[in-house]
């Protein structure tokens, strides 16, 4: 809006002030290129999730618990099983994206006392488990299918090929796993 504001007066000024008019254009430069470098941050933003910049899935994932613990009333538990390997990158983005919507989804709704984040590594596969000790709820109930947060991990998991399993029961707590075949 800016840009366009400040081209029109430029257009009107070229010729009554052209001294004002290349003021107005300098303008319009650094509009453009303040809007570009916003948009490519937005952009970046949206490929590769901060806590994942500067390490991988099992870092990222260990900042991301020690945060919600220190932050939040329900104790928040993290651990790693078996021994890490390296994924690509677009697998550890979708891994940990949907990891941050179960773990959303766990503070705002579960009332839990204690969640659990478990990222497993075995020969074959690699798994994300998210389980509460919350008031669950019934999956096949209007939650499941209202729920903008369950689609988005479901179609994370899809694009990646994984396997998404949700558990839950009424007073039972919920487990969400998002399991990956080893590259």
């Amino acid at each position: 809006t800016g840009i366009i504001i400040h081209a029109r007066s430029a257009s009107d000024e070229v010729t009554a002030d052209p001294e004002k008019a290349q003021t107005l254009l300098t303008q319009i430069l650094d509009l453009a290129r303040s809007g570009l470098a916003e948009a490519r941050r937005s952009v970046e933003a949206l490929r590769r999730p901060y806590l994942l910049e500067n390490g991988n899935l099992q870092d990222a994932l260990r900042r991301l618990a020690a945060q919600l613990d220190s932050s939040i009333a329900t104790q928040v538990v993290y651990e790693v099983i078996g021994t890490p390997y390296s994924l690509s990158y677009d697998l550890e983005n979708n891994l940990f994206r949907i990891g941050q919507e179960a773990l959303t989804n766990a503070i705002k709704y579960a009332k839990a006392d204690e969640i659990r984040i478990e990222l497993i590594y075995e020969p074959t596969q690699c798994s994300l488990r998210i389980k509460d000790d919350g008031q669950g709820f019934e999956v096949e109930n209007q939650a499941m299918r209202n729920g903008f947060g369950l689609i988005g991990m479901a179609e994370r998991a899809e694009r990646i090929r994984a396997e998404l399993t949700i558990q839950s029961n009424l007073g039972q707590g919920t487990k969400i796993v998002v399991s990956i075949d080893r590259e």
